[in-house]
């Protein structure tokens, strides 16, 4: 059998290892959605010597489901699980959203973080965000994957043997087909062929990280059917609530 190696990745931009000097030597968290880009900026701040001292994962306002990838609340502390870190999770809707996150960022002061770590890459509200929240928390910002080429980032990850599925699309922008689909290089064209940015940095799809190298052992993911929010569709991972499927009233 052949097997297909991915494009060995590229040597990391200039504003990527800026941003990563920040992080060198110092505890720091990571913001985690459980997603490929979460995981990509912890493994880049490990590597360049940060240490890690806790994961933040926001909840949605009933504290049953994260926000955007609406993954159960036991399927994330699995992933903490295998990366070894404790768990911090604020529950809020958007409204209370930036209240409750400062309330997180108190909390992981406490645990002695110094950094916050974030897997933006490049848009320019959201780093404006990140940095300040942090700010007003007496933290410093870092974004390791920040202005990197989007498909650099990708090869980066498949050359890493990094396992994630698309578990949230935005059917105004991804046909539901693509839902519960891996992450490889075969699909990485699939995606651009259907007109969306591989990374979905603009909100097209989420992923969720189920193997990677800073995992002890693999997180099993299990899909029992699929969530509907307005135009979102979302993979109904076991370990959470039951909810209505397709086929039923959409949640609000």
């Amino acid at each position: 059998m052949t097997v297909e190696h991915p494009t060995r990745p590229a040597p990391m931009s200039a504003a990527a290892v800026a941003e990563l000097d920040a992080v060198a030597g110092r505890p720091f968290f990571a913001s985690w959605s459980g997603g490929k880009d979460s995981y990509l900026a912890l493994q880049r701040a490990v590597n360049a010597g940060g240490r890690p001292v806790a994961l933040l994962t926001m909840m949605r306002e009933d504290g049953r489901l994260t926000h955007s990838h609406a993954l159960p609340t036991a399927f994330v502390e699995r992933q903490a699980a295998a990366l070894g870190l404790p768990l911090v999770c604020r529950s809020a809707s958007w409204d209370g959203y930036e209240t409750a996150f400062l309330d997180g960022l108190a909390e992981l002061r406490e645990l002695g973080a110094e950094v916050g770590v974030f897997g933006d890459i490049d848009l320019q509200p959201h780093r404006d965000w990140v940095e300040r929240v942090c700010a007003v928390a007496g933290l410093r910002a870092c974004l390791p994957l920040w202005l990197e080429p989007r498909r650099a980032l990708l090869d980066e990850l498949l050359a890493a043997g990094v396992a994630a599925t698309i578990v949230t699309v935005n059917t105004d922008r991804l046909d539901e087909s693509f839902l519960g689909r891996r992450l490889d290089a075969a699909l990485i064209p699939e995606l651009e062929a259907a007109g969306v940015d591989a990374c979905g940095e603009e909100g097209e799809f989420h992923t969720v990280v189920t193997a990677a190298p800073l995992y002890a052992a693999p997180v099993a993911l299990a899909r029992r059917g699929t969530i509907a929010i307005d135009q979102y569709r979302f993979v109904d991972v076991v370990d959470g609530p039951s909810l209505p499927t397709t086929s039923g009233p959409r949640p609000r």
